[in-house]
């Protein structure tokens, strides 16, 4: 039997649509996903397997299309087996989308926290507007912000080099045993 949701990107929507959570469908009910502000605002959490009926907490759960895969949907779910239990999240450096992004494409890339990268370097920049007369100012500010959120997010970024090299490694002894390319059931 097929299940739809083997290695394709999952996502649902949080409080109102405000945010999205993102994770990696396993198959047979299960997900991978980065914990991080999955349920709340304030727990960064660890790369985990749940449930899917954990994952989506009684919403609807998106699929996100890909036109160009870089990993089939076997490899993405062994790219994502190599990062469980990382506990390396951060909201705008390294979070849920990111992980699934790079286990699919194997580009770490989140649009929601380019969006959210944006917002915190204008606030910075307005806060650093009020009671100056000057609009370079606000655009000092807004630099300002930008720098120090790149920053303290990239003290999150896994190795993933070290990540590359594990996944071509295993892609080997696959190769080796004639495991690979994987089989679909």
């Amino acid at each position: 039997m097929h299940d739809k949701y083997k290695g394709q990107h999952l996502y649902v929507k949080k409080i109102a649509g405000s945010y999205t959570h993102h994770g990696l469908g396993l198959g047979n009910g299960r997900v991978i996903h980065y914990s991080g502000l999955a349920n709340d605002l304030t727990t960064a959490g660890i790369i985990e397997e749940i449930d899917l009926k954990d994952f989506a907490n009684e919403t609807e759960i998106f699929i996100r299309p890909y036109k160009n895969r870089k990993y089939s949907p076997d490899e993405a779910i062994l790219r994502a087996c190599l990062r469980l239990g990382e506990a390396q999240y951060h909201i705008l450096h390294n979070n849920c989308e990111h992980f699934v992004e790079w286990c699919i494409s194997g580009k770490h890339h989140s649009q929601q926290s380019r969006r959210g990268k944006l917002i915190y370097s204008a606030g910075i920049g307005a806060r650093t507007l009020v009671g100056v007369k000057n609009p370079l100012g606000f655009l000092a500010g807004a630099a300002a912000g930008y720098a120090y959120i790149n920053h303290q997010g990239l003290k999150k970024v896994p190795d993933f080099a070290k990540l590359e090299e594990e996944y071509q490694r295993i892609i080997s002894v696959r190769k080796s045993l004639k495991l690979y390319p994987f089989e679909e059931k």
